[in-house]
């Protein structure tokens, strides 16, 4: 099924990605010192509740991702897109305007519930593309990521020394603009959505539906393993950096603007080209064996030589993460796209409640100076055997 307006589309997927990302980025300058202001504490308790904030997002994203899938196979993703920009902008003018902690929960809440940008954006990419050009575009919805998450500290930082709200605002009324633009200009992707009347679902009946398609189950497993890992790098490598190579809060943030710029090179260029030669079970298996590759480099790194070695080859390794939402898109009905991105955005959200949770406290455990053992590369090294068992368990699948 061809549309005219492809390319339309795709830029509109595209911007609501990096705003949706971008706006999660802006809060990491500025929440402490909000949440000092109004809890009117310390910085380690202010720490203590920026953790139940995440929770909050990650148990709704865990709970109703499915659910907004189902329901954009259903009725389509226009309206669920939509819904979701307009829920993500609610949110952040209650960052902007909350006047209590209470309220910041509240606005965690509607985001997590509505926010399955993602999920609805990769269902419509699936929509709109045949199976040979679905790996570029999902290359482009990766890249999206990488920007936001560029941009969103940038922005939290230069206008938070403003005001601490401003950027709530800001991303609020650009979400706001983007909503009203693709009211305008978006149209439906789903072309075989169902006319049936609205019936009640549950996450547990979309996990057990996707789970009975053959050859998806284990491959969710897969997926599952390759996420857990990805958290050890965001929940610990500011922590990594510091206690083994002593770095200042100006070189951490440098480093995490390089990674971003590598990602989205890697996202934009680099999948694009080896994706002519590799099929989407070699791009997963060259990628899981980069991922493994780079941590444990990074883990085991004793020179900024080393660190930034295993930091590419870790970069590269993201092609599997392409590979494998291509792979999976190609193993399920039209009509069963938005429950599947629902479904892998769920997963993501219960590997954000488990991994940082675990990260964290590995490197707590092993980087005490009295422990008998220090090793401040302990959350690598364990990612990269999570990586390890998916590569195991996906070379298995695959025969």
């Amino acid at each position: 099924m061809t549309f005219k307006n492809k390319t339309k589309i795709v830029i509109f997927i595209t911007i609501t990605l990096v705003l949706d990302t971008a706006g999660f980025g802006i809060i990491f300058p500025i929440l402490p010192d909000l949440l000092k202001e109004l809890l009117h504490q310390d910085l380690s308790h202010a720490a203590k509740f920026a953790g139940i904030l995440a929770l909050a997002y990650a148990f709704m994203q865990f709970v109703f991702a499915p659910i907004i899938g189902y329901i954009s196979d259903q009725y389509g993703r226009r309206p669920v897109l939509l819904f979701s920009l307009l829920g993500f902008s609610l949110d952040c003018f209650f960052m902007a305007f909350a006047s209590t902690y209470e309220l910041l929960v509240v606005g965690r809440i509607i985001a997590g519930i509505t926010g399955a940008t993602f999920a609805v954006a990769s269902a419509a990419i699936v929509d709109i593309s045949t199976e040979d050009e679905r790996t570029k575009y999902f290359g482009y919805l990766h890249a999206a990521f990488a920007l936001g998450f560029i941009l969103g500290p940038l922005i939290g930082g230069i206008l938070g020394e403003y005001n601490l709200r401003l950027p709530f605002v800001f991303t609020g009324c650009l979400t706001l603009v983007n909503m009203c633009y693709g009211y305008l200009y978006f149209p439906e992707t789903n072309r075989v959505k169902s006319k049936a009347k609205f019936a009640f679902t549950t996450t547990f009946e979309q996990w057990k539906h996707i789970q009975s398609i053959q050859n998806v189950g284990l491959l969710l497993v897969v997926f599952f393993f390759l996420a857990l890992a990805s958290h050890s790098m965001e929940s610990t490598w500011s922590f990594y950096t510091v206690g083994k190579y002593d770095w200042s809060k100006q070189q951490i943030g440098l480093s995490l603007t390089v990674i971003g710029i590598l990602t989205l090179l890697i996202q934009t260029y680099l999948i694009q080209f080896v994706s002519k030669y590799l099929t989407d079970q070699q791009l997963i298996t060259w990628g899981i064996v980069f991922s493994i590759g780079g941590l444990l480099l990074i883990s085991l790194s004793s020179t900024a030589l080393i660190l930034w070695t295993g930091m590419i080859l870790y970069l590269i390794g993201s092609i599997q993460q392409t590979g494998f939402q291509s792979l999976l898109s190609k193993l399920v009905q039209e009509n069963k796209q938005g429950i599947l991105q629902g479904i892998l955005s769920s997963i993501n959200g219960l590997t954000t409640l488990i991994g940082p949770l675990l990260f964290t406290y590995l490197f707590y455990t092993f980087s005490k100076p009295e422990h008998t053992f220090v090793f401040h590369g302990i959350s690598f090294f364990v990612a990269a055997i999570f990586c390890l068992l998916a590569l195991i368990l996906f070379k298995k699948q695959m025969r």
